[in-house]
């Protein structure tokens, strides 16, 4: 790494750290790839073992946040749970930063029809609500987890499309780049290593917002039976199990729903610190 690059990732990452939400975020996405990871050191049952006998039992010693219908740990669920919904996001953030970015990039450097072309249907799909989207794509590809992944990351593109554009077009016609053309480069080598790294700093706090709106889209279509299918745990299906008995056995939605909240925010804590460290404008 140089030494520009060095001094640039020192002061950003101390801004981030004299941000205490910022630090809180980045605290509880650490906390939750953990639990993730080592899910079954954690869960005290595996997230399918029935107990038809222990069925709605409140928190207890034995179960710490009670059973559902079927005697399943909702504990046990939540944090097997963590798997789901954390590769939901990355992975479908994945999905719209490339192909979003790339769409971006190239309409934004190189222009003309085709890029018109090309914004014209990110504004056309953008017109539609990301959720609505979601949905009809996802059930026009039916359930599952992948179907669910491509469905969410495919809603995202636009929104990736046009931040790319947008900072394209504010360093394409920057002095360096100019020099960087009289110099002999060609459209390749610019766009690597002058117009790219120099317009991911929007993109990267985008996504990190990104993940925790891909967690809760998914977590709505699984809501609604568009996305993963019992018996494996994902938090908006545990919300839709749990919602008929919401009055007589509050804990099956209150801790999924508490699940989803806490996530969200740690990614939209994170964000908004990242956004205060790469922006010169947000610095004091």
């Amino acid at each position: 790494m140089k030494a520009g690059n060095r001094k640039n990732a020192s002061r950003v990452l101390k801004v981030l750290l004299r941000n205490r939400l910022a630090v809180l975020g980045a605290a509880i996405i650490v906390l939750l790839a953990l639990g993730a990871v080592f899910a079954p050191l954690i869960a005290p049952y595996g997230y399918a073992r029935q107990r038809l006998d222990r069925g709605y039992e409140t928190p207890s010693k034995d179960f710490w946040l009670g059973t559902d219908e079927y005697g399943r740990d909702v504990f046990s669920r939540i944090v097997y749970g963590a798997r789901v919904s954390l590769a939901i996001g990355f992975l479908t953030v994945g999905i719209g930063l490339i192909l979003g970015g790339l769409i971006g990039v190239t309409a934004g450097y190189y222009g003309g029809a085709a890029g018109g072309i090309l914004m014209r249907l990110m504004d056309i799909l953008l017109a539609m609500p990301s959720i609505l989207l979601a949905i009809a794509i996802a059930a026009s590809l039916g359930t599952g987890l992948f179907n669910l992944m491509i469905a969410v990351g495919i809603s995202s593109i636009p929104r990736y499309a046009r931040i790319a554009r947008g900072s394209v077009l504010s360093v394409r016609g920057m002095e360096y780049i100019e020099a960087a053309r009289a110099a002999g480069s060609g459209d390749l080598r610019i766009l690597t290593r002058h117009v790219i790294p120099n317009c991911t700093a929007p993109l990267i706090v985008q996504a990190t917002l990104g993940v925790a709106s891909a967690i809760l889209n998914a977590a709505a279509l699984s809501f609604i039976g568009l996305g993963i299918q019992p018996p494996f745990p994902e938090w908006g299906a545990m919300l839709s199990e749990g919602r008929q008995f919401i009055r007589e056995l509050p804990h099956l939605t209150l801790f999924p729903g508490l699940a989803i909240m806490i996530t969200i925010l740690g990614f939209n804590f994170l964000g908004d610190g990242l956004r205060d460290a790469l922006d010169p404008r947000m610095r004091r």
